[in-house]
């Protein structure tokens, strides 16, 4: 009785041992990571066209590397770099209304709303940045750098 036992046991362990090895689950998150890393060298290498496109390949996967407002934030950026404020104005959009607190959607949005001569809309959103982290935080410095200069 024992030995049934124990040979349930084994079997049990070994045919989770080699499923979770082959998951493609597994691998298809590393590789959206992978993507999500290519994307963001792309933006700062300024091919934005090529981002853009290995972005919205991201838009619906999930991975611990990124949330999707990640992926909507860093479309908006790197469309409002291609000056197609239109899209970077709905992909900051679709960023804050998944995660209305992302640092980094409010930031960006706030530069392109002074990109587009909308100062009261990005103080609004520096305002936003005071409030949630303080005028010390690297993303109120940064908006707030943005605006005097511009």
């Amino acid at each position: 009785m024992n030995i049934k036992i124990l040979t349930v046991i084994f079997s049990l362990f070994f045919s989770n041992l080699y499923a979770a090895g082959t998951d493609s689950g597994d691998s298809a998150k590393t590789n959206y990571g992978k993507d999500y890393k290519s994307a963001i060298k792309l933006i700062r290498s300024k091919d934005y066209d090529k981002a853009i496109r290995k972005l919205k390949t991201l838009t619906t996967a999930s991975s611990t590397d990124f949330t999707r407002a990640d992926v909507y934030n860093e479309l908006g950026f790197a469309y409002r770099k291609s000056d197609d404020f239109d899209n970077a104005a709905k992909y900051y959009k679709k960023a804050l209304e998944l995660d209305p607190e992302h640092l980094g959607a409010i930031e960006y949005q706030g530069e392109m709303y002074v990109d587009l001569g909308q100062k009261d809309d990005a103080l609004s959103n520096l305002e936003l940045l005071k409030t949630l982290v303080g005028e010390n935080n690297s993303y109120y410095k940064e908006l707030n750098n943005y605006i005097s200069n511009n």
